[in-house]
C-alpha cells in the first residue's frame, strides 16, 4: 500500500512540475473594441478683413474722377466639407472702420475646391454667388450701388492641431487620409476676394482680404 502511495505521489509531482516548468503563464489578452467615429464634416470661423473700393465719380469742374477707398471690418463664415478635395462655404461680411466714403456688405454661397499641399495646409478656392452692396457718402454722392452675381477668391488654411491624436478620436469609418476634413478643433484662415469689377455706370470694384479662426466640430 505504501508503494502505491508513494508512486501516486511521484507521479502527481512530476505531473505538477511538467506542467509549470515554462514559467510564468501569460494572462489571457483582452481586445478592445475599436469605437468608429465618423469625422463631422462642420465648421464655423470668425475673422477680420479689410476692403478696397473704388469707382468713377464725375463732379462739377472735376470730371472723370476715379475714387479710391479702403476700410476694415468683421467677417463670418460656416462650411461644410464633404472631403479633403471639395466643399461649401457660406460666408457674410460688413465694412465700416476707418471709411472715408465706402463702405462694404457682402454675404454668398460658395463651392470650395481644395487640395492639401501638407498634412497642415490646405490651399483653396472660392467660386460662388454673391450679394454685394457698397454705400458711397462723400462731397457730391450718396448713393447704394448693389451687385448680385459672381464672386470669386482664393486662400490657405492651416491646422492648429498638435498631433494626429488631436484630429483622429476613435476610427474613422474610412481610412485616415491625414488632411484637414478630418481635422478637429481649431485652426487659421487667410484669403483674397474679388467681390465686383468694373460693375455699374460707375464702375464699381471692391475686393477683400480676410484672415482669421475656424473651428471644427
Amino acid at each position: 500500500m505504501k508503494t502505491i502511495l508513494k508512486t501516486v505521489t511521484l507521479t502527481t509531482l512530476l505531473s505538477s512540475s511538467s506542467l509549470f516548468g515554462g514559467g510564468d503563464i501569460a494572462p489571457a489578452v483582452v481586445p478592445v473594441p475599436i469605437v468608429q467615429a465618423d469625422p463631422n464634416p462642420f465648421y464655423v470661423g470668425v475673422g477680420l478683413l479689410w476692403a478696397g473700393v473704388s469707382r468713377d465719380c464725375s463732379t462739377a469742374g472735376c470730371p472723370d474722377v476715379r475714387l479710391k477707398d479702403s476700410t476694415w471690418g468683421g467677417i463670418i463664415r460656416a462650411g461644410w466639407e464633404y472631403n479633403q478635395y471639395v466643399g461649401i462655404e457660406g460666408r457674410a461680411l460688413k465694412a465700416t472702420i476707418d471709411s472715408d466714403w465706402g463702405e462694404t456688405t457682402h454675404y454668398g454661397i460658395f463651392l470650395k475646391p481644395r487640395y492639401p499641399v501638407s498634412e497642415k495646409v490646405n490651399i483653396y478656392g472660392l467660386l460662388g454667388y454673391g450679394h454685394t452692396e457698397i454705400d458711397t457718402d462723400c462731397t457730391a454722392i450718396y448713393d447704394t450701388y448693389k451687385y448680385d452675381g459672381f464672386s470669386y477668391g482664393i486662400g490657405l488654411e492651416y491646422d492648429l492641431s498638435d498631433t494626429e491624436d488631436d484630429r483622429l478620436e476613435g476610427t474613422y469609418d474610412r481610412p485616415f487620409d491625414g488632411h484637414m476634413d478630418q481635422e478637429r478643433k481649431w485652426g487659421l484662415w487667410i484669403d483674397y476676394q474679388n467681390l465686383m469689377n468694373n460693375e455699374g455706370p460707375a464702375n464699381f470694384k471692391s475686393n477683400i482680404v480676410t484672415f482669421g479662426i475656424t473651428y471644427d466640430f
